[in-house]
């Protein structure tokens, strides 16, 4: 932790105008104990952009973040110490899209709910967590299949419902995750209390990258979708530090979908990001469905107990 003089001496060394260059970067480039700082930075907020400068011969790593609708100045070394931080000019305060010249919207990730109402079942219409439902995507001959399995899994205190997703490329199967889901009885809200991972290489188990669980690590709950989305809304479903931090948007809530399995009218768009990397993925669900397009996967037949 640097002195209060130090911190003053880099703040001025960053504002006299010393740096010999700049240039921009992405998270991904930076050094990992500046990555691991900057990460913990933005849980709860949005990255603009990183700059990594030369002041008088050291080289510090100016990251702008948008939180709750204020722009944060961090200046970070290379060991990963803050030499300041510092709020700048106030930008748009509600969640909205993000427009050309403006930062992206303020994503929340606290959920003021009543854990006594939370339940591994229930009936909101985009996930609907009733055991037996399945759902088959395909994109070509790769296929996403997803089923709400019978099993419960107590998390962070709470019962919850697991949705299983099996993943296959190129007639293999590359990944099966099985994810862990909560319903609040009131609402219709669904919770994201995390999940198990299992990667698959050859027909055998690789790795459990990307698994996590509320409660352990650091890792918070976050939700998963709304009972009734509206546009503009920005929020985490998954808040494991360093390990998982996917965060949606809702773009729509009247898109019109088509897929092999038919069209589908008054689709929720949610356009997914996370500030562990740079992609960004669209996932469509249809109400009384779910999920009907995740990316290149599509629905491929309406459900059994749906048609």
């Amino acid at each position: 932790m640097p002195t209060g003089w130090a911190v003053a001496a880099s703040l001025a060394l960053v504002a006299c105008g010393c740096a010999m260059k700049e240039s921009k970067v992405a998270i991904g480039q930076t050094p990992q104990a500046v990555r691991d700082t900057i990460q913990r930075e933005l849980v709860g907020a949005e990255l603009e952009d990183i700059a990594r400068k030369r002041v008088n011969g050291q080289t510090v790593y100016e990251t702008d973040v948008i939180r709750d609708g204020h722009k944060w100045e961090v200046v970070i070394r290379e060991d990963g110490a803050i030499l300041s931080k510092l709020q700048e000019e106030a930008t748009e305060p509600d969640a909205t899209r993000s427009k050309p010249g403006h930062p992206g919207p303020a994503w929340r990730d606290r959920f003021d709910v009543n854990k006594a109402d939370l339940l591994p079942t229930g009936t909101n219409t985009y996930i609907t967590m009733q055991p037996g439902r399945v759902l088959k995507l395909k994109s070509g001959i790769d296929t996403l299949t997803i089923t709400i399995l019978p099993d419960t899994q107590v998390i962070d205190g709470i019962t919850t419902g697991v949705l299983e997703e099996r993943e296959t490329r190129n007639g293999m199967l590359i990944e099966i995750s099985r994810n862990f889901f909560a319903t609040d009885r009131t609402t219709g809200d669904v919770y994201y209390f995390g999940e198990d991972v299992d990667n698959y290489k050859d027909g055998k188990v690789i790795s459990h990258e990307s698994a996590w669980r509320a409660g352990t690590g650091g890792a918070r709950f976050g939700l998963m979708i709304p009972a009734t989305p509206s546009v503009g809304q920005a929020f985490y479903q998954e808040i494991a530090p360093k390990i998982a931090m996917d965060r949606v948007e809702v773009l729509s809530t009247s898109a019109t979908v088509k897929t092999p399995a038919g069209t589908f009218e008054r689709c929720v768009h949610l356009r997914e990001t996370t500030p562990l990397e740079s992609d960004v993925s669209h996932k469509y669900y249809a109400p009384g469905i779910g999920l009907i397009k995740d990316d290149e996967f599509e629905l491929a037949e309406r459900p059994q107990m749906d048609r």
